[in-house]
């Protein structure tokens, strides 16, 4: 964290602390706590009223622009994050999203994480790019690109867990070679899925840097929590539809 420097969109390292015990560190308070808890309690809300996603879609939308803005810092920086996830964006203020974790959150969330080929380090498996899932296990910023991607569909599916049914690295790499995808979620416009797919290009080349994804975030502030594209918006337009007929 030390090498990461000051940015509004990392979370700031405060103060390390030696005495008594473990080193432990200090970090920037986050007052609305993770993304992924925000993305939880929305789901819940959402079940009452779905019109408070239309209403919150800007906060979203704006977030992800703020983690691009992160992940471009780190790219200059030759910092690779490698567990860019919603449960390691923290959200300070009035709705700053900050980059986190850095190691920090195995043990909150060991759900998300797996052992591979029996080694001791738990790695975030179903945020991981396909160079990451094999051997030899390689990371680059392309790496985080593939990641931020699944956190795109996180957003989109209110913080559910990607890859259902999928446990292992071996398993998760020979689907992702077999081109297999996370499906487009309901409540996100086409082209949003698209960037998402762009991200999960299995050669790292293809994929578009942090900047890239930035602009066309920026170019297209409602893709997240679409209705229109919903099949229960479609049945809440022909139902009306049938209503003005009958009268």
């Amino acid at each position: 964290m030390l090498l990461c420097g000051n940015h509004d969109n990392i979370i700031g390292l405060k103060g390390i602390c030696f005495r008594d015990g473990p080193l432990q560190l200090v970090l920037e308070y986050a007052e609305q706590g993770c993304l992924l808890h925000l993305l939880w309690t929305l789901r819940a809300e959402s079940k009452l009223n779905r019109t408070v996603l239309v209403n919150k879609r800007h906060i979203f939308e704006n977030m992800m622009v703020e983690v691009c803005c992160g992940l471009e810092h780190l790219a200059s920086m030759k910092l690779v994050h490698r567990d860019i996830a919603a449960r390691n964006i923290l959200i300070c203020g009035k709705g700053t999203a900050k980059i986190a974790d850095f190691g920090l959150a195995r043990d909150m969330y060991a759900v998300g994480y797996h052992r591979q080929d029996g080694g001791n380090d738990l790695l975030p498996l179903k945020w991981m790019a396909p160079e990451g899932l094999k051997n030899e296990a390689r990371f680059t910023h392309k790496s985080d690109v593939w990641s931020f991607g699944v956190l795109l569909w996180e957003v989109a599916q209110l913080g559910r867990m990607p890859y259902s049914g999928i446990e292992t690295a071996e398993s998760l790499y020979d689907a992702l070679q077999n081109h297999f995808r996370l499906p487009k979620p309901q409540m996100c416009t086409y082209q949003r899925y698209d960037l998402m797919k762009q991200c999960w290009k299995f050669n790292e080349k293809n994929r578009p840097e942090a900047t890239s994804i930035r602009e066309q975030l920026e170019a297209d502030p409602n893709g997240f929590f679409y209705f229109n594209q919903a099949p229960c918006f479609r049945a809440l337009v022909a139902a009306a539809g049938a209503a003005i007929t009958m009268v």
